[in-house]
């Protein structure tokens, strides 16, 4: 049976092999009905226990530090995909989360500045996803940096936005372009939950914010996050994480 430091050390060779790699699921605009973007997923696929869950990656990637390298493996792999997607024609932006822990790093912003203007990528075209329940708890430890990637052209997003985290006025001063609602929200059909989380759109909406509902499973669930108000959708409705990005 394999330690948690056999893991991190499994994951640190899994870094520069082919044993990691990036799906992509695709978001729709819920005025147009056209795919705008995707979210990057990072997938390990060891060669001994196979697929290894998403969360135990990620933990064991923060624990060991091994975050660094993973996640500028993962940042690189969704600029290479969105300079493809612009040469085919595809004027999409592309979601990737990443970690707190990425922003100890000195080099990070500097690092994303270099690789965007060497494939000259449309601003807006990168869009960096955080989590609430990941934030430090002072959220302005990571002001300078969020603010030095609005700058240069990223855009910033955060997850988990309505379900009893901390308010928008609280976030207000994070410069964001997005939130996303989780899919166990969006897909709650009880009349109250609904009326709140309308209002949490509208909040967000109020102070220039696009809105994502995510984890679509259904017509019904679509038709949901276009009462609430969403600007767009992603999830199994739409289309499944792909990593040969055959969207039409």
């Amino acid at each position: 049976m394999r330690t948690a430091e056999d893991l991190a050390d499994d994951l640190a060779i899994a870094v520069g092999s082919s044993e990691i790699f990036a799906v992509f699921q695709p978001q729709v605009s819920l005025e147009s009905g056209s795919i705008v973007a995707a979210e990057a997923l990072c997938r390990w696929s060891h060669p001994e226990l196979g697929d290894i869950d998403p969360v135990t990656m990620i933990s064991v990637a923060e624990r060991s530090g091994v975050i660094h390298a993973l996640g500028r493996r993962m940042l690189d792999e969704c600029l290479d995909m969105l300079a493809e997607w612009r040469r085919t024609g595809r004027d999409w932006a592309v979601a990737v989360n990443v970690s707190p822990r990425q922003f100890d790093d000195d080099s990070f912003v500097r690092h994303i500045a270099a690789e965007s203007a060497r494939r000259t990528l449309a601003p807006g075209s990168l869009v960096l996803e955080l989590t609430q329940d990941l934030l430090p708890v002072d959220e302005r430890a990571v002001l300078p940096q969020l603010r030095a990637l609005r700058e240069i052209g990223v855009e910033i997003s955060l997850g988990g936005y309505g379900e009893g985290s901390p308010s928008l006025e609280r976030l207000r001063h994070l410069p964001l372009n997005e939130v996303k609602l989780p899919g166990h929200l969006v897909r709650s059909a009880e009349p109250q939950a609904l009326d709140a989380l309308r209002a949490d759109v509208e909040a967000a909406h109020a102070q220039g914010l696009r809105v994502v509902a995510e984890g679509i499973e259904t017509l019904t669930h679509l038709d949901i996050a276009k009462r609430l108000g969403c600007d767009r959708a992603q999830g199994f409705l739409i289309r499944e994480p792909d990593a040969e990005i055959t969207f039409p």
